[in-house]
């Protein structure tokens, strides 16, 4: 259809012009605003304007150092002297023409200006310091370290394996006298293939030097994840079990089957209740059921199993919403190609990969952008059920972010984190799309 040039102007004015406004306000303007504050050291609490200034402070600093006299008076008029002479205090509320009316922005942003110029501003720009000092942090990256497994006040283990023993004891200590006086007070037993603690009394001195021994040397290398690794772990699992699962829910209940209408709704239903509401639920079961279930008696308090817990809860209540996604690109797929290929003898797995796994590439490529984009910045069901704990075996960057704004008053450096999250989000999904979409071309 050839539309007139008049009439593509007038789309534009009306469709698309208020679109491209409202992106630049609330994307491109608060990203160019973030990209800003990132290289600042701004605690996000002292106001960037302050609201009052010492009397000294106020004639020596500021107007003695301003050199044009129309920015003396017009500060003059903004600040003035209080009841007690001690202070300057910024007036909210100007008389002008017989009326008052409160200070709007663009005086605010004058006035931020005027001072800048001479030196006085709570937001001090420190250049990339913060985004060093993010991987710098090892808290942050994922790293080694070390696990210790003995404690010396602890009683001193009878048996220790053989990778234990040799690996992480023995090769840590580098005394050959050390390693002698260890070898004499255990020995292996070559009929439990481990070493034994030779039951003898030892004198305190010996005791003392065993026990010191294995607290500095029993140890073992550790990954930890942490905010960066635990952030990749949580999406690339929650990405591809969620789907998995949603594909094979939706594959079943497109089949004609009773209830089948009820059973859409059950699965579907964990994706309307609140996350929030979802977490407390499961935060319960963990606590009362799944000790039971399982013999384990902690779940969301334990750095091993916690990661696991926030999963499965990520996964139960995500998938329905990914499963109507499926099942509404298996209903799109014409009936006459499944009845072709029944006739021609192809059977259920044939006709799963050879007609409905290609024609569902739509499909993935919705699901696939929403799971990884919902995972990077995944924040409320694991705030909820563990705050980020224990320690920070189960903090992503969402909730770094957060702890280091509100919590640690860094505002400027949360800011880094967050741009830094954005830059991953867009590369991500940017190039996830960019491939299934060439994809979608090729079938």
């Amino acid at each position: 259809m050839i539309i007139s040039k008049k009439n593509r102007v007038f789309y534009f004015i009306i469709f698309l012009l208020p679109a491209l406004l409202l992106y630049c306000t609330f994307f491109v303007f608060p990203l160019l605003q973030g990209i800003r504050f990132s290289f600042t050291d701004w605690n996000g609490i002292v106001p960037e304007i302050p609201f009052s200034l010492s009397k000294e402070q106020f004639e020596n600093d500021v107007i003695k150092q301003l050199q044009a006299q129309e920015e003396v008076e017009f500060l003059r008029n903004y600040y003035q002297l209080d009841h007690s002479g001690q202070y300057y205090r910024l007036q909210n509320w100007i008389e002008e023409n017989g009326t008052n009316r409160k200070l709007n922005d663009r005086e605010r942003k004058k006035i931020k200006r005027v001072l800048k110029s001479v030196g006085i501003s709570p937001i001090n720009y420190i250049g990339l310091a913060n985004f060093r000092e993010m991987f710098a942090d090892q808290r942050f990256i994922p790293r080694f370290e070390r696990k210790y497994l003995f404690n010396e006040f602890d009683p001193l283990p009878l048996t220790l394996t053989v990778e234990e023993f040799r690996n992480n004891l023995l090769n840590h200590i580098e005394n050959q006298d050390d390693q002698a006086f260890l070898l004499s007070n255990y020995i292996y037993n070559e009929s439990k293939a481990a070493y034994q603690l030779i039951e003898q009394e030892l004198s305190f001195a010996e005791d003392e030097r065993l026990r010191l021994l294995l607290s500095e040397n029993l140890y073992a290398q550790r990954l930890e994840l942490g905010v960066i690794g635990f952030t990749l772990f949580f999406t690339v699992f929650n990405v591809f079990f969620s789907n998995i699962l949603a594909l094979l829910l939706a594959l079943v209940l497109d089949q004609k089957m009773r209830m089948r209408n009820i059973l859409r709704s059950m699965f579907f239903l964990p994706n309307v209740i609140s996350l929030v509401i979802v977490a407390y639920i499961w935060s319960f079961m963990f606590r009362l059921i799944f000790p039971r279930i399982t013999g384990i008696s902690i779940w969301l308090g334990s750095p091993e199993l916690a990661k696991y817990a926030v999963l499965l809860v990520t996964i139960w209540q995500g998938c329905g919403y990914l499963m109507i996604i499926y099942l509404a690109g298996l209903q799109t797929i014409p009936p006459e190609l499944i009845e072709a290929a029944e006739v021609d003898g192809a059977s259920w797995l044939q006709k799963l990969f050879r007609i409905k796994l290609p024609l569902l590439v739509p499909s993935f490529t919705i699901c696939l952008f929403y799971s990884l984009a919902h995972s990077l910045k995944h924040f409320d069901g694991i705030f909820a059920l563990t705050g980020g704990g224990p320690g920070y075996a189960t903090t992503n960057i969402v909730i770094d972010i957060y702890k280091n704004a509100f919590l640690q008053n860094r505002y400027g450096y949360a800011t880094a984190k967050a741009i830094l999250l954005c830059l991953i989000i867009i590369i991500i999904t940017g190039t996830q799309l960019y491939l299934m979409k060439k994809k979608e071309v090729e079938l």
